[in-house]
C-alpha cells in the first residue's frame, strides 16, 4: 500500500498544527516490542521534539497483556503496538473505556522462516513451530499462513520460547523447525541457511498498523499534552525519511544490530506508508489475526475502537489560522 498524496497533507498538516507547549506534562507511554518500528519516537525522544512542546516522555518496554493491564489501570496514559491485545480486552461483557487515536503503518513485512531442509508449508504438519507465547499475535500469523496452504494448524505444535531474537534461538537449536519472523530478522536467518518460506502479507491482507491506544478519561484530562505527543511522533516519521544516517543510528543503538546489510533492511521496514488515521481495512485484519490466534473476535465496529478527534482538531485548528 502506498501512502496517498491525502495522507501525507494531512500528516504534514498535523506536524505544524501545534504551536511548542508552554507548559511540562509527563507521559507514559507502554512499548508492546523493541523493533524498528519503534524509530519515529526514538527520533522524537532523541532529537528533542517531545521536550520541545512540553512533554516528558517516559518510554516503557512491557509484554503486550501486561501493557494493556497498566493502561487499564492508569498507569500507563498510552500503549504503542499491535492492536491485538486492545482489541482482546475490548471482548468482554464489560469492555474497558479504551480508544485508537492513532496508527503508524510500516514497509515491515512478516516471514514463516523454518530449517534448511522443510521444502514446503505442507510438510510442517506434525512439526512444532516457535511462538512468543499462547494465544500471542505470532501465533495468529503461524496460523493463517498454514491455513492458506491447506495445512490443519490442530496438528502443528506451537511451543512458547519469547520474542524474535529467543525464537531464533530455538530455530537455529533445533528445538523447533519454523517461526514467523519481520523482514529483518529473515534476512539474518537466511545469512545462516534458514529459508523464507512463506509470507504473512498477500494483496488481500495487510498487516495490521502499530496502534497509539489510550483511555477516554486520558483524552479528555491530558488532551493538549496526546495532541502535542502525536504531533512530536508524526514529525519523526518524516525525519527518518529525511535523515537515513540518524535513523541507521538510533536503530544500531536500540537494537544492538551491527551487520550493515541487517540495518539497511530494518531501516526500510521502518518507514511508513500510511499514518496516523487507522482505517477500516487495518482493524478487519487485526481481528482476523485475533480470531486465528484466540478463537476471540469481538463485536467492535470501527466508530466504537477508533477515535481520530485529536487528529482532526489538530487539523481543524491549522486550517483556522491559516484562514
Amino acid at each position: 500500500m502506498v501512502m496517498s498524496k491525502n495522507w501525507l497533507i494531512a500528516a504534514l498538516i498535523f506536524v505544524v498544527a501545534l504551536p511548542t507547549a508552554a507548559f511540562s506534562q509527563k507521559l507514559r507511554v507502554g512499548t508492546l516490542y523493541i523493533g524498528s518500528t519503534m524509530l519515529p519516537l526514538w527520533i522524537a525522544r532523541d532529537e528533542g521534539y517531545f521536550a520541545r512542546r512540553g512533554l516528558e516522555v517516559e518510554l516503557i518496554w512491557l509484554q503486550s497483556s501486561l501493557s494493556t493491564m497498566a493502561l487499564i489501570a492508569g498507569e500507563a496514559d498510552l500503549i504503542y503496538g499491535t492492536p491485538q491485545e486492545t482489541l482482546l480486552a475490548m471482548a468482554g461483557k464489560s469492555a474497558p473505556p479504551l480508544i485508537t487515536v492513532a496508527s503508524l503503518e510500516t514497509k515491515s513485512k512478516h516471514w514463516l522462516v523454518v530449517s534448511p531442509n522443510i521444502q514446503s508449508v505442507k510438510e510442517l504438519a506434525g512439526k512444532s513451530l516457535a511462538i512468543s507465547r499462547p494465544k500471542a499475535a505470532d501465533e495468529g500469523y503461524a496460523r493463517i499462513i498454514l491455513r492458506r496452504f491447506g495445512v490443519d494448524s490442530s496438528g502443528v505444535t506451537f511451543l512458547s520460547a519469547g520474542g524474535q531474537r529467543d525464537r531464533m534461538t530455538a530455530l537455529r537449536a533445533g528445538s523447533v523447525r519454523g517461526s514467523v519472523f519481520n523482514t529483518y530478522n529473515s534476512s539474518m536467518l537466511e545469512e545462516l541457511g534458514f529459508k523464507r518460506l512463506a509470507q504473512l502479507e498477500t494483496d488481500d491482507f495487510s498487516f495490521p498498523p502499530a496502534t497509539f491506544t489510550t483511555r477516554r478519561q486520558t483524552a479528555s484530562v491530558k488532551r493538549e499534552s496526546l495532541k502535542a505527543f502525536l504531533t512530536a511522533v508524526v514529525e519523526g516519521t518524516q525525519k527518518q525519511v529525511r535523515d537515513r544516517e540518524l535513523s541507521i543510528g538510533l536503530l544500531k543503538k536500540y537494537m544492538k544490530i551491527q551487520n550493515p546489510k541487517v540495518l539497511e533492511v530494518a531501516y526500510q521496514d521502518s518507514l511508513m506508508v500510511q499514518y496516523p488515521y487507522m482505517t477500516q481495512e487495518q482493524l478487519n485484519s487485526s481481528l482476523d489475526i485475533l480470531e486465528a490466534s484466540t478463537g476471540v473476535r469481538p463485536n467492535v465496529n470501527f466508530e466504537t475502537f477508533v477515535d481520530h478527534t485529536l487528529l482532526k482538531e489538530a487539523q481543524l485548528r491549522q486550517e483556522k489560522n491559516n484562514r
